[in-house]
């Protein structure tokens, strides 16, 4: 009876050991790194939006931008308008600062801004800004619309001369 006992007992373990043999541990053991994969870097050109030495007209730049996340290329690009690499042309956001730029699903982009004071143009210069913002986010095939907010709040005008739509569509 016990050799009865010890033979089972035996084939019973060489069982389970062959069922767990092969079978890898869903938990993480101590000490291991999870494998957490960067997303590659992306590049794009686009063309920048800027005003020449007498603020009358805004004069296309071409520029890169680079991004990991696709939703970020929006923020990145808005981002070129505040410095111009030629000395020729002034960069109308240049004081100002872009706090967000967010595209819904619908295509959908929202901007929002952060202008002070002291970064405050005359009318002419308020509507090339704006032009500015709207060419260079147009650009993308994606976008359909954009709103712009200052500090996020739904404002009648940036500057205090030009009045915003909310949203401006694409024509």
């Amino acid at each position: 009876m016990k050799k009865t006992i010890l033979v089972l007992s035996a084939l019973l373990l060489t069982i389970a050991i062959a069922a767990g043999c092969g079978q890898k541990s869903a938990d993480p053991k101590p000490g291991d790194k999870p494998q957490v994969e960067q997303p590659a870097e992306q590049t794009l050109k686009i063309q920048s939006f800027y005003t020449d030495d007498q603020i009358l007209n805004l004069v296309p730049q071409d520029k890169e931008i680079k991004f990991t996340d696709v939703k970020d290329k929006y923020l990145a690009a808005l981002k070129t308008l505040q410095h111009a690499d030629d000395e020729k042309l002034i960069a109308l956001w240049d004081q100002s600062e872009f706090l967000s730029a967010t595209l819904s699903d619908d295509g959908a982009l929202t901007v929002d801004v952060k202008i002070p004071e002291n970064a405050h143009l005359g009318a002419s210069g308020e509507d090339l800004a704006l032009q500015a913002v709207l060419k260079t986010s147009f650009q993308f095939d994606e976008v359909k619309t954009v709103d712009i907010l200052v500090e996020g709040q739904s404002v009648d005008t940036l500057m205090g001369h030009v009045e915003l739509e909310h949203p401006f569509s694409r024509n």
